[in-house]
């Protein structure tokens, strides 16, 4: 396979698990924004133990996953009080933040990054399971009796309530899976690149996600597959 032909199917996945990442609250009617902030909490993770301590892809994939999710269950903890243009508001600060944070640390290259990241082998088989494993997890919890309270929650929160669904807890779960799967992109992203940079997981990188989730359609996960590789594609054209 091509240089380029790879280069562009990992993208390809990364921006469909990041899109799922911000679909799964969405499918809740939640407006959270903290996907790119994941990112780069899972990017940062594996950049940083895969030249220091030269850990494998599925070591860092692992611990970029627990990582990820408890990063994102503490904030979720205070979002699931909040809702609407509140929790769009404060989930996309989390963005500045941990770029700040990152430009202040020198142990994360402060401005400059991490570079000289180890390359993968096989990268693009270890993407594409990523991205199918998260595509069928997805596909079976909307099936679920979480997926059907998730519906109920973006419908209406009060009759959710009265119907039994505890709206805030449903409201952490929603946003640690999206935490988690963002994280997973994070790693296949440093693993890609071999560099990160603090301005890569910015503003710009939640544009280009919420414009390819929005163009898929919002309200089913299958969509992405087609305008992912589609405006990925005349990007790069």
């Amino acid at each position: 396979m091509s240089t380029a032909a790879s280069y562009f199917i990992v993208f390809v996945c990364v921006y469909l698990i990041l899109t799922w990442a911000a679909y799964v609250p969405f499918k809740a009617g939640l407006l959270y924004n903290g996907t790119v902030y994941c990112m780069a909490i899972g990017g940062y993770f594996a950049a940083f133990m895969s030249k220091t301590f030269g850990t494998p892809f599925w070591l860092c994939m692992l611990g970029a996953v627990v990582v990820s999710g408890l990063l994102g269950f503490l904030p979720a903890l205070g979002f699931s009080r909040t809702k609407g243009v509140v929790t769009a508001v404060s989930s996309m600060a989390l963005i500045f933040i941990i770029q700040a944070v990152i430009r202040n640390i020198p142990a994360l290259g402060a401005a400059r990054g991490i570079s000289g990241i180890k390359k993968c082998e096989h990268l693009v088989l270890f993407s594409i399971i990523c991205a199918v494993a998260i595509g069928y997890f997805l596909f079976r919890f909307e099936k679920s009796r979480f997926g059907r309270a998730f519906e109920s929650i973006e419908t209406d929160p009060d009759m959710a309530a009265t119907l039994g669904v505890n709206v805030k807890r449903m409201t952490i779960l929603g946003l640690t899976m999206s935490s988690v799967i963002a994280g997973v992109a994070g790693v296949i992203y440093a693993f890609q690149m071999r560099v990160v940079y603090p301005e890569t997981f910015g503003f710009s990188m939640l544009l280009n996600i919420m414009t390819m989730m929005f163009v898929g359609g919002r309200y089913t996960q299958w969509g992405m597959l087609i305008s992912v590789p589609v405006l990925w594609g005349l990007n790069k054209w």
